[in-house]
């Protein structure tokens, strides 16, 4: 009896055993079951392939913006950035898909992405900031180049000056295709360079032409003008006013003007004539002594320089030294043709195209007074003076 009970005690105990065996079978096998497709029905293993793309189109745009040129730090983050989130991208396309999870390879990619959009918005910002100052430095250098070639154009330079002149023109050039480039850091300094080459030449040609600035003079070269003039309405007869800086020879008659030629001088006529050899036209009061209907320089009209005035005055600089010993005071000093060449040339006469030339010979005769003077204040040096020393206003 005991034996059976036993027996039957047994079985009980066997069958509750397999079936709580299998029951933990199947609580496991349930288990493992969720714990695959959880993170699948989730989402955690869904690669974010989208946000990958958009990445990589981001950093491209970001590149062709200019970013590692003009933002080359915060570029650098952002490149690390999308690397590390690249590289935990392809970590997780090798695990098995139940052990994927890509939240943070998401995350990473808005790491990624928030650096780009920095680098683009500094290289953007600092782009446009250089873009301005290679635009102001250019437009300067612009400004300083066409000033000091107009006074290359209006007064004879020496070498070291016109070399200078030639090597900022050519800064100038380089820094136009510079700017053309979108090198705009380099663009600004070569066009510096070029302002200053520039403002250096216009400088040397400012301490020269300071005598066309003076007042006091200014005031004597317009007395002699108002002189002559009111001297041919007093007479009614014919006189000559020739204004070396406006390059004009105006002819009165009554103390009208008649006509007004455009004139060349000698090429060193922003300097008053001192000797024999220094290429500028003389200043004074002359008068006409002789007509050549045939000339060197197609028809003359000859002055009579010099006179005593010029004579006194060659006398007193070289006893003050300023004029060498052997040097000589000159002569043939003419109004003649062949000019119109829109430059000054000479040796120290004043040019007129041949037809001008023509008309004045046949208005002025010999006796016609002709006074020369530097400039009525308002020419090319005057204002070359003028707007140097405003420049150097403006850059203090």
């Amino acid at each position: 009896m005991m034996n059976g009970k036993r027996v039957i005690l047994r079985n009980l105990y066997s069958r509750w055993r397999w079936r709580l065996f299998g029951a933990g079978v199947a609580t496991t096998a349930l288990t493992l079951a969720i714990g695959c497709v959880w993170p699948i029905a989730s989402g955690r293993t869904d690669p974010p392939f989208a946000d990958k793309l958009h990445a990589v189109s981001s950093l491209s745009e970001v590149r062709r913006s200019g970013a590692p040129h003009w933002a080359p730090d915060t570029m650098r983050e952002a490149d690390a950035a999308m690397k590390a989130a690249l590289a935990g991208y392809r970590l997780q396309e090798v695990k098995l898909l139940p052990f994927r999870d890509y939240r943070g390879v998401r995350a990473a990619f808005d790491v990624a992405e928030t650096r780009m959009e920095r680098a683009l918005a500094e290289g953007n910002r600092r782009r446009l900031e250089a873009l301005g100052l290679a635009g102001d430095a250019l437009a300067a250098a612009e400004r300083d180049t066409s000033r000091s070639s107009g006074v290359a154009d209006a007064m004879h330079l020496g070498p070291y000056n016109r070399t200078l002149l030639q090597k900022s023109k050519i800064a100038l050039a380089e820094a136009r295709s510079m700017y053309a480039r979108g090198d705009y850091v380099e663009c600004a300094e070569r066009a510096r360079d070029a302002g200053a080459g520039s403002r250096a030449v216009s400088g040397n040609a400012v301490e020269a032409a300071s005598r066309y600035a003076d007042a006091s003079l200014v005031a004597r070269w317009r007395r002699m003008v108002t002189e002559t003039v009111a001297w041919s309405a007093s007479t009614g007869n014919t006189a000559i006013v020739v204004l070396k800086e406006n390059h004009r020879l105006v002819l009165y008659n009554d103390g009208r003007v008649v006509r007004s030629y455009t004139a060349d001088m000698g090429y060193r006529s922003v300097n008053d004539k001192l000797r024999s050899g220094d290429a500028a036209t003389p200043e004074g009061r002359y008068r006409i002594t002789a007509k050549k209907p045939g000339s060197t320089y197609y028809k003359a009209l000859a002055l009579d320089y010099p006179n005593g005035e010029d004579r006194a005055e060659f006398d007193r600089l070289r006893r003050a030294g300023r004029i060498p010993r052997g040097a000589s005071l000159g002569g043939l000093i003419e109004i003649h043709g062949e000019g119109g060449r829109g430059k000054d040339w000479t040796k120290g006469c004043v040019a007129l195209a041949n037809d001008d030339m023509d008309d004045l010979f046949r208005r002025a005769g010999v006796g016609t007074p002709v006074t020369i003077v530097g400039g009525d204040g308002q020419g090319v040096f005057a204002r070359l003076v003028r707007e140097h020393g405003a420049a150097g206003a403006r850059t203090q």
